[in-house]
């Protein structure tokens, strides 16, 4: 299949909308990786300042 036989096939595909599990887990994982990237912060600069 050449490259513009794909694009087209893409453009033709429906937009099917997130089940509400799959957003769940989003969330989850935002929320996991911000909260872990704050505390990874936290900790660095309190516990074990430069």
């Amino acid at each position: 299949m050449s490259q513009s036989n794909l694009v087209e096939e893409l453009k033709k595909a429906p937009v099917e909308p997130l089940l509400p599990i799959e957003k769940k887990l989003i969330l989850w994982s935002l929320g996991t990786g911000i909260t872990l990237l704050v505390l990874l912060g936290l900790l660095g600069k309190y516990v074990f300042p430069a």
